[in-house]
C-alpha cells in the first residue's frame, strides 16, 4: 500500500515521498485558511481547486491501523455476547465476526500490519479506540482495485455515517475508516468490508482518543 497525503490548500492528492504539494506548492503538514485557499484559487492560471473529497479523512488516516481482514477458519473467540448480540465480556474476536455497534482495539502487534485476523472486543462502556458502524458484503465479482474500494467507502461508509453518528460526515469531529478482505480471502468467497469510527486526539494524525462510550448518536 502506498501512503498518500491531501493538500489542505487545493485538496490535491500527493504521493508520500513529496514534501510539497505538486499542484500549489504548499508544504506537507502546513495549514491553510479559507482566505488562503480562496487567494490561491483566484490566481491567474491556477488550476481549479477540487472540492474537498468526502473521503479526505479516510485517505489521510487509512493506515490507522490496517487495510485487510483475514478470516481465521475455526478461530475460537473469547469475547462474549449477550442475548441482544452486544459484546458483554471483553476478549479476542475474529475480525470476520465484527458487527455494527461493536467496540474494539487492535492488538499492539497488529497496529501497522497489513493483515488482521482478530481484534480485542470490549463493551462500549469500557476503554476502547474504535467502533464498528457498518458491516456489509460488496457485490463485485473481481477483487476491487484501490480506486474501487474508495468508491465503496464513499457510497457505503460515508453514506451510513450520518444516520449512525447523528452528524454530517464532512463536518464531524469523528473520523471513519474501513477494513477490507485480502485478495486471497476474496477468492475464498469473503467479500465483507467493515466501516468503523474513531476520534483523533486533538490535531494528531497518529493518535486516537480512548473512549468509554458508544459514538452512536454522538452528534458531533
Amino acid at each position: 500500500m502506498n501512503e498518500r497525503w491531501v493538500c489542505k490548500r487545493c485538496f490535491a492528492d500527493n504521493d508520500a515521498t513529496t514534501g510539497a504539494c505538486a499542484r500549489c506548492g504548499l508544504m506537507r503538514g502546513a495549514e491553510s485558511s479559507e482566505a488562503d485557499r480562496a487567494a490561491w484559487a483566484a490566481q491567474a492560471g491556477a488550476p481549479a481547486a477540487a472540492p474537498a473529497p468526502g473521503w479526505q479523512k479516510w485517505v489521510r488516516f487509512w493506515w490507522i491501523p490496517a487495510l485487510a481482514i483475514v478470516l481465521a477458519v475455526g478461530y475460537f473467540t473469547t469475547a462474549r455476547r449477550g442475548d441482544d448480540g452486544s459484546v458483554t465480556g471483553g476478549g479476542q474476536l475474529s475480525a470476520g465476526d465484527l458487527r455494527a455497534g461493536d467496540c474494539f482495539d487492535f492488538r499492539t502487534e497488529d497496529e501497522e500490519a497489513e493483515e488482521i485476523s482478530d481484534v480485542h472486543a470490549v463493551p462500549c462502556t469500557e476503554a476502547h479506540d474504535f467502533e464498528v458502524y457498518l458491516v456489509a458484503d460488496y457485490a463485485g465479482t473481481a477483487y476491487p482495485a484501490q480506486a474501487e474500494w474508495q468508491s465503496v467507502y464513499i457510497e457505503h461508509c460515508v453514506g451510513a455515517f450520518d444516520s449512525y453518528v447523528g452528524a454530517p460526515y464532512e463536518s464531524s469531529a469523528i473520523y471513519a475508516s474501513m477494513m477490507t478482505p485480502t485478495s486471497e480471502a476474496w477468492s475464498d468467497g469473503d467479500h465483507e468490508f467493515v466501516c468503523y469510527l474513531y476520534e483523533p486526539a486533538g490535531t494528531s494524525e497518529t493518535e486516537v482518543l480512548r473512549l468509554s462510550e458508544s459514538l452512536r448518536g454522538a452528534a458531533r
